[in-house]
């Protein structure tokens, strides 16, 4: 443990040096401090266990939620619907969107993760425990650290155009072949399809399993049909920054929260690493990740972030000039 906690000092340290110091007067803390930032953000979620849809953690992580969106965000809304065929089992669910306001009136950013973890081990080898809700430290927890992380960074410096970082419930909540995934995503966005184009984000961005320790993201062929150009630009900020977690491969075609804004034509992207050995299993645990891995992908989703705004008008001129 105390080389453990050595290491991440000097990990820190050397962060420091290459970002600047830990608290500056103008923009408060620098991009290095988030590194421990997040971390916290993570071992405070492990802290309140499976945040299983009902359980005692999923409460706890509303609440976290919540009051992040009070202290930090400009606006916050819930979302709320219900799972269930009767009233017997029915249970309602939340979506949480808290928004940052930009300087221009231009579509929004979305910057997504589904917080809710799984209800069942059924990646287990032994059918005995494949009924038993999993940590999920990486899957639930680390998006949803990253996201809570960003929106105290957003606080102190505000967007170029809004963002909406939004907390999808039920991702993972059904059994195998029952369709109930993807569920608070998907509610999110058929209220957007509801509303019409000229309510829709410009793009949307989502984060998921990406605190492994040996995290290796590669691009998602999903991803690519939908915005190439979105996922290019990650890719060129990661190796512009040095964080060689992200591989410029291709690799997987997932389903995932990011889909139903793909099939609705808004451009969305994940970021995952979907070669976890522990994905639905009782070991998917804090010590299966790292602050390294956790930082990388919180860096590059921030430093994409500056380049965004402009990165999104340049693609409408484009766009505008071939419709002429």
């Amino acid at each position: 443990m105390k080389s453990f906690k050595f290491s991440r000092i000097i990990f820190l340290c050397l962060l420091i040096s290459l970002y600047g110091s830990p608290l500056s007067a103008e923009k408060g803390e620098s991009l290095a401090s988030y590194s421990e930032i997040v971390w916290n953000y993570l071992e405070k979620l492990d802290g309140f266990g499976p945040r299983d849809p009902g359980g005692p953690g999923y409460e706890k992580m509303k609440a976290l939620i919540v009051q992040a969106g009070s202290q930090y965000a400009d606006d916050i809304r819930e979302q709320k619907f219900a799972v269930g065929k009767d009233e017997s089992d029915k249970l309602i669910m939340t979506n949480y969107e808290l928004t940052f306001r930009g300087k221009s009136a231009e579509a929004p950013i979305v910057i997504g993760a589904h917080y809710d973890t799984r209800p069942y081990a059924d990646n287990e080898f032994d059918p005995r425990v494949r009924n038993t809700p999993i940590p999920g430290a990486n899957d639930g927890g680390s998006g949803t650290a990253l996201l809570l992380g960003l929106a105290r960074y957003l606080d102190s410096r505000p967007p170029e155009r809004t963002v909406k970082l939004v907390f999808f419930d039920g991702e993972d909540y059904g059994k195998k072949n029952t369709g109930q995934m993807l569920l608070g995503s998907t509610v999110y966005a058929a209220d957007l399809a509801k509303k019409g184009p000229e309510a829709w984000p410009a793009l949307v961005l989502v984060v998921d399993m990406i605190g492994d320790k040996n995290l290796e993201i590669y691009k998602e062929n999903n991803s690519q049909k939908s915005a190439p150009w979105l996922v290019d630009h990650l890719f060129q900020v990661a190796r512009e920054n040095k964080f060689p977690q992200f591989r410029e491969k291709f690799r997987h075609s997932i389903y995932d929260d990011h889909t139903p804004f793909h099939r609705l034509g808004i451009p969305s992207v994940l970021l995952i690493d979907f070669d976890y050995p522990y994905w639905h299993r009782l070991s998917d645990t804090l010590d299966k990740c790292s602050p390294e891995s956790l930082f990388a992908a919180f860096s590059v989703v921030v430093k994409s972030l500056e380049g965004m705004d402009a990165l999104i008008k340049s693609r409408q001129t484009a766009q505008d000039k071939l419709g002429e």
